[in-house]
């Protein structure tokens, strides 16, 4: 009957939920898992026993320089392991050491990350126009000032009509303009008319345009995503990021000789996986790049166990690739293998198996600021410390102005007596 009480052995390593590994205090082990109860089912069904090895190096396999490979896929490729769990992301270079099973499921790799939080702004009520809009705003208003004494001086230079007069051009109606203030007196010559209703038609244009966008802000704000690409965590410098080492990504990144591959190799550090790593990413705020799922494992556990949204997967999808089983080049045991994983797909169980790990991932699968129970932003003092800082300036400011005033005042009235 099929493999006639053969005895195998399968390789494994730690990659929660697919496979677990307890080790006891005497050296020896116990494994469960996903995969681990798909072997049972495999071995009543072909009629074989089997015993689980673990690699020396805990890696899955990758290629090094001097031909050899490591991990799991170099037991199958030296047949010191007749097949090997993983699963494993199926690659040109690891098809040369070994053959793989039908593949199990696609899954794809990107970047894990501490989850980004709502930040209170300090200049946050800049924020409605972007900063060459308020250069410009401050370079226009320059150049009418600019402007308005030359038409002044021209007028009197020339004697046309509004000689000796204030109401030529002052300063003030530009400002007054701006936040669309009545004026007194107000301009009577053609001239500043023009001058005036035009920055008046502006400044209301710009007005409405600033009240609309910072209510917007104010009554929805949203939460700052300074990395949702590959590209984006490499540039920005501000996140440590690593991988996992021994795995098809930790070769990708190794045979890069160019490009933002090559910068993520040469500065990023290298962890043994994203289960073992989950607290830490949240104390020491490092991202980590690997897998779909196992992101979704962890981060449905962790809302299971603290009911928040801890973390955060960027957009960016890096790598996709179908995973499968390993086994030793055209091992007889593949046939039989493959039949039973076909009847676990088609059956659904492979599916349902896979999706009950990472039921409660669907609530921090939104983005930051949209979960459920965030409701709307309550403004405290902290966040109009901008304009109150800017308030506060001004004030100190024309102190300081009146106290020199009178320092002048007094100095002159003592020169002449």
């Amino acid at each position: 009957m099929a493999l006639s009480g053969k005895h195998l052995r399968v390789a494994a390593e730690v990659w929660v939920p697919w496979v677990k590994i307890e080790e006891g205090l005497d050296g020896s082990f116990t494994t469960s898992g996903i995969l681990i109860d798909f072997v049972e089912l495999f071995a009543s069904k072909l009629n074989f026993t089997y015993s689980v090895v673990r690699p020396a190096d805990r890696e899955w396999g990758r290629a090094l320089p001097n031909g050899t490979m490591t991990g799991m896929v170099g037991m199958c490729a030296r047949e010191e392991a007749d097949m090997a769990l993983g699963p494993f992301s199926v690659t040109y270079m690891r098809s040369q050491y070994a053959d793989y099973s039908e593949i199990l499921y696609l899954d794809s790799f990107g970047i894990f990350l501490p989850r980004p939080r709502l930040e209170r702004d300090l200049f946050s009520f800049v924020k409605p126009f972007p900063w060459e809009v308020w250069t410009g705003l401050l370079v226009l208003l320059g150049l009418s000032v600019c402007l308005g004494v030359f038409m002044k001086w021209f007028t009197n230079a020339l004697n046309l009509p509004g000689t000796g007069s204030d109401l030529v051009f002052k300063p003030n109606w530009l400002f007054k303009s701006l936040v669309l203030k009545p004026f007194n007196p107000e301009p009577s010559l053609l001239k500043s008319r023009v001058m005036v209703g035009t920055w008046l038609v502006s400044s209301l244009i710009l007005c409405t345009a600033y009240q609309g966008v910072l209510t917007s802000m104010l009554a929805a704000p949203s939460v700052n995503i300074p990395v949702n690409s590959l590209e984006d965590l490499v540039s920005y410098r501000r996140i440590p990021y690593a991988f996992e080492y021994g795995t098809a990504l930790h070769q990708l990144f190794m045979l890069a000789t160019s490009g933002t591959f090559k910068k993520v190799n040469d500065n990023a550090f290298q962890v043994t996986s994203l289960f073992e790593e989950r607290e830490r990413i949240k104390v020491e705020r490092f991202a980590l790049l690997c897998d779909f799922y196992s992101m979704k494992k962890v981060i449905s556990d962790d809302y299971s166990a603290t009911s928040q949204c801890n973390f955060y997967i960027a957009k960016e999808v890096i790598w996709v690739n179908p995973m499968a089983f390993v086994f030793p080049k055209k091992s007889r045991l593949i046939p039989e293998i493959n039949k039973w994983v076909g009847i676990l797909k088609e059956s659904g169980l492979f599916a349902y198996s896979v999706g009950q790990f990472t039921s409660n991932a669907t609530n921090c699968l939104v983005p930051p600021g949209k979960e459920n129970g965030i409701t709307t932003l309550v403004l405290s003092l902290t966040d109009f410390a901008g304009i109150f800082t800017v308030l506060g300036v001004g004030l100190v400011l024309s102190l300081v102005v009146f106290l020199l005033e009178k320092t002048v005042h007094s100095l002159n009235h003592k020169t002449n007596y």
